[in-house]
């Protein structure tokens, strides 16, 4: 996976952190990110801290398990920064990053519904199973 002179999008979820990745990213020479976290200040601090010539980085607030919020995203990163090249999604069980090279450069609405597919399929593998409450029998 080519990380240099990519545009990438983190979308960070309730426990995880996107600081790392984020770091990491950049230091790896890419060519942008947009950095989206649920709460309100998080992704836009962390993206004035990152900011530099060469590596525009964008922060929202945006929770990526709605489609709308997904769709906004795109949107944002391809008027700011350009195509999407990866989406990484940092959850409290780690991250998952996916690759869009087999995605248009402009997300229609047909490759919308793939990428809003695959981050769904990555929040279930980043986000540990609910433990459910174990039935007890009763005697009737």
């Amino acid at each position: 996976m080519r990380v240099s002179g990519s545009v990438v999008v983190i979308a960070v979820l309730d426990g995880g952190s996107g600081a790392g990745l984020a770091r990491r990213f950049a230091a790896a020479g890419t060519a942008g990110m947009l950095i989206a976290d649920q709460h309100a200040g998080i992704a836009e601090d962390l993206a004035a801290e990152l900011d530099r010539p060469g590596c525009p980085v964008v922060g929202v607030c945006g929770d990526i398990r709605r489609p709308s919020d997904v769709a906004a995203l795109v949107d944002t990163a391809e008027k700011h920064l350009g195509p999407i090249d990866l989406f990484a999604v940092a959850g409290p069980a780690g991250e998952r990053i996916i690759s869009l090279a087999d995605l248009p450069d402009h997300l229609d609405l047909e490759r919308l519904a793939e990428l809003v597919l695959l981050v769904g399929e990555a929040i279930g593998e980043l986000v540990p199973p609910q433990r459910r409450p174990e039935r007890t029998a009763t005697a009737a």
